[in-house]
């Protein structure tokens, strides 16, 4: 290894967990208040009460958590290992779980600090660029090969992505990612003029606060909250920590475990780390490594894997750019012949080429798969820096796929009266209400049905319609049964306080039952994410913990349950086993679900067929007809998974090895003989691997579906969802302004993914169910029960009467 590779090699070692946020203090020395959220200087360290800290080993304040849950500048500063909880090497950690743990300043060295001249100089060279794309822009607009043409293959993937939640809402999302274009364009600016290098940038060393300048405009907003926190969490995710409203909000970035790798430093996707080629192309990364074969894992449902996309959009949405009247971009030829010239495509293109010799799409003369780049949001902190990508819904784990994430979309979804949310009456039966978008599923031809719900994506998958069908009902469940018991209650009351509850069910089963699921008994310890028991409130809240979902968990680690996918449900009807149907002939055609008995049949099929085996075997219904309507070919998930994450800067899989504690893959030998031969043809270097794609190669970690890295990026992110969210249902009432009773806690927790399906299916052909919904049925320990018994718990409301 020269000088170069192990000076860059130090400086990622010692990239921050939280670099995107170097610039922001954390408070301390303060006294602890309800109202005003403010802390001693160690409360936000906090123990549970059966859970000590490794005193004997790290030095107070120091606590001993995963490689992962450390800011790796703190650990730089105590490289003390410890024993964490669950057994495993963790790292004694002065900031605790703090994420956001401030870079002192004294530790660095050669920060720029820009002069007025310099602002004025990058300021008029950012707004010269932005003034050119627009130009250009049009030009392209206006050529017909530029617009993706309705009804194409990738039109279904690319258009949808790039669909804001209205109108009025796209132009709002189209000016904050503008202003986000604009400081990287500054940015820029700043690097050429001054010499900076790209470890300056990735280790957050710009540090010039632009509210003072010429570019304040640009900088994200705060939004503006009481000084005392209202008893429901806001629609938006805002204001659930005073100190950083706009935390967990709609709009705003995502949060990086490690600095991204842009080959500028700034949005240029990354190079080879020998040669400084471009990277393979993902499509034969896919063809060589993702074959199809069926490897069911029969210790789980399929539900586990329709719940993770059911879950994922309700904390994670990356949105496609498009043109500013919102057409989609095309960054190929016409009928795929190959990519559009450089001069001539969009800024945002990044297409995917597909090899000459590729024995499915050469059929159709296939050689450019459309990609167009995430829209960015602007940086919290003010400052210059590289690119971050928005994320367009509330990070918060509170049902917005329910609920929606802005006012007015929950307000397009109530019926304003007792507290309900709208319904499409079918024939007595009660269906998500339909969609008046003629955008959003593949037809909406008299007789069929398209819905609406609080995500856009929601007709996406046919079985994906029947999750959000059945807590859409159970909203109103809930409402009718609090209504019932108070009488007098308004109509908001009984809504917010519905929604209240069906968060916490929906936290409950996620804490309970699918995370340890995916990452197991021995993560859930070590990252200390088990519920309490009981009546008993939790204490772990950290007022500097950031919530906000991390790019490596949505574009890499969560993406896991896509390997996990059969590419045919069968179903189950009154004669046993009726027909099978695959993934891609019921994308965006969600009418099925009108027919009397096909919610109950899907719901059987969910909870009672096996997963596929998280590896690297692939459905063909991913890789070759995703999203294809009625084309005879889509569109390669897993070449657009690995084509996200360079888009979005992902680092390669050995830092994120490394970030988890992990020794570094030195040669593909270290795979097994064949992999080891298939990944030398794609990847020039150990060092080029992506994070999806050695995720989901690493062998499992004991108790889990995924490896080590994958398993500790999930289980931070859950960590975060957990201790840096204020309203969590757990927390107690010095904490969350909407605090459960005891008795309303010890109910709560009652709550799980089998009751929900049993309260809320049709009950023609469901009448009985699996304790845990997610784990294989009718074995000891998860015997089927009948749904009107007592072995599945039931929330009783009448604690809510008042």
């Amino acid at each position: 290894m020269n000088q170069k590779e192990a000076l860059k090699t130090l400086l990622i070692l010692l990239a921050s967990l939280s670099w995107f946020a170097v610039a922001r203090h954390a408070s301390s020395h303060l006294t602890h208040d309800k109202n005003t959220e403010e802390y001693n200087d160690k409360s936000h360290i906090h123990t549970p009460k059966d859970i000590k800290p490794h005193t004997d080993i790290c030095n107070e304040p120091a606590v001993c958590v995963p490689h992962v849950s450390c800011p790796a500048h703190v650990r730089k500063d105590n490289k003390t290992s410890c024993k964490a909880i669950g057994g495993r090497k963790g790292v004694c950690c002065t900031s605790g779980r703090n994420l956001t743990e401030t870079f002192h300043e004294k530790g660095r060295h050669h920060v720029q600090n820009l002069d007025k001249v310099t602002l004025n100089f990058i300021a008029h060279h950012s707004q010269s660029e932005m003034a050119f794309l627009r130009t250009k822009e049009t030009h392209l607009l206006a050529r017909e090969n530029n617009v993706l043409r309705q009804g194409s293959a990738s039109y279904s993937h690319t258009f949808r992505n790039s669909r804001a939640f209205d109108a009025t809402d796209l132009s709002n999302v189209f000016d904050v990612a503008n202003k986000a274009l604009e400081i990287a364009f500054a940015t820029k600016a700043f690097k050429h003029r001054q010499g900076i290098t790209n470890q300056q940038l990735e280790l957050g060393m710009i540090q010039q606060d632009l509210k003072l300048s010429s570019l304040s405009e640009f900088c994200g907003r705060r939004p503006f909250c009481p000084p005392v926190l209202e008893k429901f969490r806001r629609i938006d995710g805002t204001c659930n920590n005073l100190k950083n409203s706009a935390w967990g909000g709609p709009f705003t970035p995502y949060a990086r475990l490690l600095p991204p790798s842009y080959e500028d430093g700034i949005w240029a996707p990354r190079l080879s780390a020998r040669s400084h080629e471009e990277l393979t192309t993902p499509r034969l990364i896919s063809t060589t490594l993702f074959p199809d074969e069926d490897i069911p894992n029969t210790g789980y449902t399929l539900l586990l894997a329709q719940f993770g996309q059911f879950l994922s959009h309700d904390i994670t949405h990356s949105m496609d750019t498009s043109f500013g009247n919102g057409s989609a971009i095309s960054c190929c030829q016409p009928e795929g012949a190959g990519a559009l010239p450089h001069e001539m495509r969009h800024y945002a293109c990044m297409p995917i080429q597909i090899p000459n010799k590729d024995k499915f799409y050469g059929v159709f003369n296939q050689r450019c798969m459309n990609f167009v780049r995430s829209l960015l949001a602007p940086r919290e902190d003010c400052t210059l820096g590289y690119a971050q990508q928005m994320n367009k819904i509330t990070h918060f784990i509170d049902c917005s796929s329910i609920y929606g994430s802005t006012p007015e979309q929950t307000g397009e979804l109530r019926s304003f009266e007792d507290g309900k949310l709208i319904v499409f009456n079918d024939f007595g039966r009660s269906l998500l209400p339909l969609s008046k978008d003629p955008e959003a599923c593949l037809t909406m031809e008299q007789g069929s049905a398209c819905f609406q719900a609080g995500d856009t994506r929601s007709n996406q998958m046919i079985s994906l319609v029947a999750l959000h069908t059945i807590f859409h009902r159970e909203h109103n469940r809930v409402a009718e049964g609090l209504q019932k018991l108070n009488p007098l209650w308004s109509d908001e009351s009984l809504f917010l306080e519905s929604r209240r509850i069906v968060i916490a069910e929906m936290q409950t089963i996620i804490f309970k039952e699918w995370v340890p699921a995916v990452i197991g008994d021995l993560a859930m310890e070590e990252f200390q994410l088990k519920l309490e028991e009981g009546s008993e409130y939790a204490y772990d809240y950290d007022m500097h913990i950031e919530p906000s979902i991390t790019n490596e968990f949505a574009t890499a680690a969560l993406r896991f349950g896509h390997s996990a996918v059969d590419g045919l449900i069968k179903l189950y009807g009154p004669k046993k086993m009726e027909e099978m149907i695959s993934i891609p002939e019921i994308m965006f055609h969600p009418a099925r679900l009108r027919k009397r008995l096909f919610l109950d049949e899907i719901l059987s099929s969910l909870t009672t067929e096996p997963i596929q085996e998280v590896d690297h075997s692939f459905s063909e219904g991913l890789t070759r007809y995703m999203f294809r309507g009625g084309n005879p070919f889509g569109v390669d998930l897993a070449a657009l998974n690995i084509q996200r994450g360079r888009d979005h800067g992902l680092r390669p899989y050995n830092d994120y090895r490394e970030l988890t504690g992990q020794p570094r893959i030195k040669s593909f030998k270290e795979f097994r003989p064949d992999m080891a031969e298939k990944l030398s043809k794609v990847y020039e270097s150990v060092d080029d691997l992506d994070l999806w794609v050695g995720g989901l190669l690493e062998p499992k970690a004991p108790g889990s579906l995924v490896g080590y890295t994958f398993r500790d990026i999930i289980a931070d992110q859950f960590s975060r969802l957990k201790k840096g969210d204020k309203y969590f249902f757990e927390n107690d009432p010095s904490i969350n302004p909407g605090y459960f009773t005891p008795d309303q806690l010890r109910e709560i927790r009652k709550a799980s993914m089998s009751r929900i399906i049993c309260d809320n299916s049709d009950g023609i052909l469901l009448g009985r169910q699996a304790i845990n919904a997610f784990r294989q049925p009718g074995v000891p320990g998860n015997e089927f029960a009948d749904c009107d018994g007592a072995s599945i718990p039931r929330v009783d409301l009448r604690y809510w009467k008042h």
